[in-house]
């Protein structure tokens, strides 16, 4: 089923009983220090600032070594009348999970955040070892990439000597020779390259079909960007979070579970109105910035409220700025907008097929987590086996993107949710059954995401399109209102966005802003 536009999800709303849900305006201060907009982890990691810089690394081997709580470090610098408005029914933003029964077992499923990247130096691990009811474990991504028509998989050393003859080789040293030409003569789709490398293949059908393969899954699947549209001269200018590689942890049970955990365990639950979207941010006077909402917003009611605040934190996604949800007055300034409409939102997707034990096709239990099929296709799916791989519950989930795959989510995700996942489904099976074969059946049940139909995300995560400018996140990031409304989110950290750990840095670095500009008597 397809599940984002659900309210009161239980399972991910356990605890929320904390949270104010309170739509009387005469219980929020006349002005407020500080207000957040976005409880993901931008907002979150916001709410918590403790006054430490978000660059300094943090001990992972002792979680005591954390900084110390919101209540002994806000409170002496003044701070403790600040909100957190909501738009969703729950917090964590895009960081959410959705649970299913399955075959006896409760079944956790990241509708969006899956992975704690770089995990040996990323705090957000720190904080994973610190919260108990927190399990997670490393992935290999062992990868069986599928010859079609049910030819079996690669060998692993035909893998790893097709991939570093393939792309070591082959793809990057084009894309690098053409990159350096591009900061010389303008900008162009990653493209070009991807077609000026393959057409060096084109005497070998078969290793040109693995390599796009390669190009989907390398880039096109980690940047939730179309080739087309990703910049050449700027996509790769990302870095591993810390700057050296380690292994990347998957949450077994659930992103939500470390947002919970987290939220509840620096006190700011009861900051956080849910149900709360923001629908414009006046800043036209020098005083307090106005902000207006929509409070107690289920099934598209609510009543209009608004609020000052001396101080404003902006951590909604880059498509709903893209989108212009919010209106400001006056307009944003037009570095603002120009660096929000140069950055690209990707559209990417995904969908949890599940089965009865007895119908498992794919190698299960088996140390392998993601499977690939060769077939070249519009609209392409990389199935993983993380969610089996310590519980050995039958259940695959995949990426996907793709013009069809667009089409199929603007047309039918909310005018027909059943349709909607039905046809991915569809197209996922033929991707299976090229994989396994015409007898693979079909699952039992599928949960399918909609993020770019999403009003209060409209995509995934932001990439690098083409055409952007190098400084525009950091433009992004950048103060407006003479230091009284600030930006964050993964989309607005030059290094690690796509991420949340981008996101959680970038939350702290404006709260640390937004406090140090605060004239305390």
């Amino acid at each position: 089923m397809a599940v984002q536009s659900e309210q009161a999800e239980n399972d991910a709303l356990a605890s929320s009983e904390h949270i104010a849900n309170s739509t009387n305006e005469s219980e929020v201060d006349d002005t407020l220090d500080v207000l957040i907009i976005g409880a993901g982890w931008a907002g979150l990691s916001a709410g918590t600032f403790r006054g430490y810089g978000c660059s300094s690394r943090w001990t992972i081997s002792d979680a005591k070594h954390l900084p110390p709580s919101l209540a002994s470090t806000l409170k002496k610098k003044g701070i403790v009348n600040f909100r957190i408005l909501e738009a969703k029914d729950h917090i964590g933003g895009r960081a959410f999970t959705h649970h299913e029964k399955w075959e006896g077992k409760d079944l956790p499923l990241d509708l969006g955040a899956m992975w704690i990247q770089n995990a040996a130096s990323n705090l957000l691990h720190d904080y994973a070892n610190k919260y108990k009811q927190v399990i997670s474990h490393p992935s290999t991504f062992e990868t069986k990439v599928y010859r079609e028509n049910n030819k079996g998989p690669l060998s692993d050393d035909e893998y790893e000597e097709f991939s570093e003859a393939l792309f070591d080789e082959g793809f990057y040293v084009t894309q690098k020779k053409r990159q350096a030409k591009a900061w010389k003569r303008g900008d162009e789709p990653l493209q070009k390259s991807a077609d000026k490398f393959l057409e060096t293949l084109a005497d070998d059908p078969f290793k040109q079909s693995l390599a796009k393969v390669f190009l989907r899954d390398n880039i096109e699947t980690e940047y939730s960007g179309s080739l087309k549209e990703l910049s050449l001269r700027h996509w790769n200018s990302d870095s591993w979070i810390g700057g050296e590689r380690s292994a990347d942890f998957f949450v077994l049970t659930g992103y939500t579970s470390l947002v919970h955990a987290y939220a509840e365990d620096e006190g700011i639950m009861e900051n956080i109105l849910l149900n709360a979207p923001v629908t414009s941010i006046d800043y036209e006077s020098s005083g307090a910035v106005q902000v207006s909402y929509a409070a107690g917003v289920t099934n598209g009611g609510g009543e209009d409220f608004s609020v000052r605040a001396k101080k404003v934190i902006i951590t909604v996604p880059l498509g709903v700025l893209q989108a212009k949800s919010i209106s400001f007055k006056p307009e944003l300034p037009i570095s603002t907008s120009n660096a929000i409409n140069r950055l690209g939102m990707g559209k990417m997707n995904k969908i949890f097929m599940m089965w009865k034990s007895e119908d498992v096709f794919w190698p299960f239990p088996s140390s392998t987590e993601v499977l690939e099929d060769l077939t070249d296709r519009d609209s392409n799916f990389f199935f993983y086996t993380s969610l089996s791989l310590k519980e050995n519950i039958p259940v695959l989930f995949a990426f996907f993107q793709g013009s069809v795959v667009e089409q199929l989510e603007d047309e039918y995700a909310q005018s027909n949710p059943a349709l909607y996942e039905q046809k991915i489904a569809d197209l996922a099976m033929e991707s299976l059954c090229s994989m396994f074969g015409e007898s693979t059946p079909r699952p039992e049940k599928v949960v399918v995401t909609h993020w770019s139909v999403d009003e209060y995300t409209m995509g995934a995560y932001s990439f690098n399109k083409v055409g952007m400018k190098q400084h525009d996140r950091e433009v992004l990031a950048s103060s407006i209102g003479g230091k009284r409304i600030y930006f964050a989110g993964e989309a607005t950290h030059n290094k690690y966005f796509a991420t949340t750990t981008g996101a959680f840095m970038t939350g702290r670095n404006a709260a640390k802003s937004a406090v140090k500009s605060m004239k305390k008597k």
